[in-house]
C-alpha cells in the first residue's frame, strides 16, 4: 500500500562535500536539479525504518533508475 511507504530523505554530496537533500515522493520518486556533469557524487538515502548503502555516481548526463533497496 502506498500509504505504508516511509518518508525517505535523499542526499547528494559533491566532490568537495557540499550536501543537497530532497524528500522522496509517496511513489518513491526523487530528483536533483542542476547537477554539474563530469563529477563524481555520493548518492544516498536515509530513513527511520531502513538502512541503505550509499553509492558513488559519475554524472555524465541525465540519470534515471537510481533505485535503492533497504538493507533491513
Amino acid at each position: 500500500l502506498l500509504e505504508d511507504l516511509p518518508v525517505l530523505r535523499d542526499r547528494l554530496v559533491d566532490p568537495i562535500g557540499v550536501r543537497r537533500t530532497t524528500t522522496t515522493s509517496s511513489f518513491g520518486f526523487y530528483q536533483f536539479d542542476n547537477v554539474e556533469t563530469g563529477k563524481t557524487y555520493t548518492l544516498g538515502v536515509t530513513s527511520r525504518s531502513f538502512r541503505f548503502s550509499s553509492r558513488s555516481v559519475n554524472v555524465t548526463g541525465n540519470l534515471t533508475d537510481m533505485d535503492f533497496v533497504g538493507l533491513e
